[in-house]
């Protein structure tokens, strides 16, 4: 922890325990937890590590950069770079036997250079594009990919995947047209010889209301962390929270009736109150939009959030908790006393982004249940 005591706690028993969550629910399909963006917040070596000793078969990754500090580490688990390669990382990605994201013809030759130079295969999970229109090979132009491919023996094809665009939809119509697509393009590599070990689709959403689309492999991201696809989806039963945001009450004064709180005197007491600072601002995480419309958890007891929320500090009215003080431990959002569901609920957003916002200067201490004796 830091001087201020605003502290990112991450529960890894959680996570451990969401994540064979993830595997019941994954019916046989191997399951590849998404860690990138250090792992949405949450430390990405720390639950990387965590899910090594759970056994997990992959871990996917945005970067080439964030698979090398897992390497760096000691992770040895199959790795998967969403992003697509680039000439300067392809080298150290395949020396590292990560599998890169190809769709491509550029991404195939650099792919090829890097493995003919380093007189080894490159793994590369094909990525089609069956509706999200963000990135992929159409999945109208598989047939002729594939035949790209065989011109290339320098490359292994380990995967072929997609995205889901509307998977959290009660409405299944287009998450049902992307697989029928999905089917297609695989049909279409199959024809030419290309059969991988492992076709996915299926991300949190559909791993929960689409049982069809599990396929070879999942891709679960924000389920691993105990938090909900989209808001208004309940979280299943056996899943947890895993991170929960706190800091300390470091000043409480008595502020007179008619006076205002914090820059641009968006409030003003009504009565005597106590006025608690708090050193977590907006430099933390924790969004300048919240001022006076969050509350935050003191003694048990919810603290509305007055005036506006600064760079490196937040004032909360301590008027109806008695006995607080300076000192008190208080909860931002976390866990199931004050789930981040509601403030990405304040903020119009979904639960991904509030876990990511969590700066880097916040601590993030990891625990874990204590080992059982065998």
């Amino acid at each position: 922890m830091d001087h201020r005591g605003t502290t990112a706690w991450i529960d890894l028993a959680a996570i451990r325990s969401n994540y064979r969550q993830l595997v019941k629910l994954a019916g046989g399909s191997a399951v590849c937890p998404v860690i990138k963006a250090d792992a949405y917040g949450h430390g990405a070596l720390a639950v990387a590590h965590a899910l090594e000793r759970e056994g997990a078969p992959y871990l996917a990754v945005a970067l080439a950069k964030e698979a090398l500090e897992l390497r760096e580490s000691g992770i040895q688990t199959p790795l998967l770079i969403f992003g697509v390669p680039e000439h300067s990382w392809s080298s150290i990605a395949i020396r590292l036997g990560c599998a890169q994201t190809a769709y491509t013809e550029e991404h195939v030759r650099i792919l090829a250079s890097a493995a003919k130079s380093l007189g080894k295969r490159a793994k590369a999970h094909i990525k089609i594009d069956t509706g999200m229109n963000r990135q992929g090979l159409s999945w109208t132009k598989a047939r002729a990919f594939a035949g790209l491919l065989s011109d290339y023996p320098e490359i292994a094809v380990e995967g072929i995947y997609s995205h889901f665009a509307d998977a959290d939809n009660p409405d299944p119509s287009f998450t049902r047209l992307q697989l029928g697509r999905f089917n297609e393009a695989l049909a279409a590599f199959a024809e030419a010889g290309i059969v991988p070990k492992y076709r996915h689709i299926a991300n949190s959403a559909a791993l929960l209301f689409h049982p069809e689309t599990r396929l070879d492999m999942v891709r679960p991201g924000i389920l691993l962390y105990g938090l909900s696809p989209a808001p208004g989806i309940a979280l299943p039963e056996g899943f947890a929270p895993a991170m929960t945001l706190t800091t300390s009450i470091v000043h409480v004064r008595e502020v007179p009736a008619g006076e205002s709180i914090s820059y641009g005197r968006t409030f003003s007491t009504e009565r005597r109150s106590r006025i608690g600072v708090l050193p977590i601002g907006y430099a933390d995480g924790y969004p300048r939009a919240l001022s006076n419309r969050a509350s935050v958890l003191v003694r048990g007891m919810c603290s509305p959030v007055v005036g506006r929320v600064c760079m490196d500090m937040t004032m909360i009215d301590l008027t109806g908790i008695p006995g607080a003080r300076a000192g008190d431990e208080v909860i931002v959002f976390g866990g199931r006393d004050l789930p981040v569901s509601e403030i990405s609920g304040l903020l119009g957003t979904i639960d991904y982004e509030v876990a990511c916002m969590v700066s880097k200067r916040v601590p993030r201490v990891h625990f874990d249940e204590p080992a059982q004796d065998s």
